[in-house]
C-alpha cells in the first residue's frame, strides 16, 4: 500500500509506481497525473497516485502509448 505521504515528487511518484521519470514527465504533460506547482517544485498528489493504479483508471491505456 503506498505510504501517508500527501503528495510526491515526480522522482517519488517513479519509484512508488515503479515507473521511470520519464513516464512520470510525460504522463504530467498529457495531463493523464495532475500535479500542484508550489514555488518552482512539482507535487504529485497521493490521490492521483491512487488514481493511476487502479485498474478502471483511463489514465493509461493501450491507447495511449507511452
Amino acid at each position: 500500500m503506498i505510504d501517508e505521504k500527501m503528495a510526491y515528487s515526480p522522482q517519488e511518484a517513479a519509484i512508488t509506481l515503479g515507473l521511470c521519470l520519464n513516464t512520470i514527465y510525460k504522463l504530467l504533460k498529457r495531463g493523464q497525473l495532475r500535479s500542484v506547482k508550489l514555488d518552482r517544485k512539482i507535487l504529485i498528489p497521493r490521490t492521483e497516485i491512487e488514481r493511476l493504479i487502479r485498474p478502471e483508471s483511463p489514465a493509461i491505456s493501450a491507447n495511449n502509448k507511452l
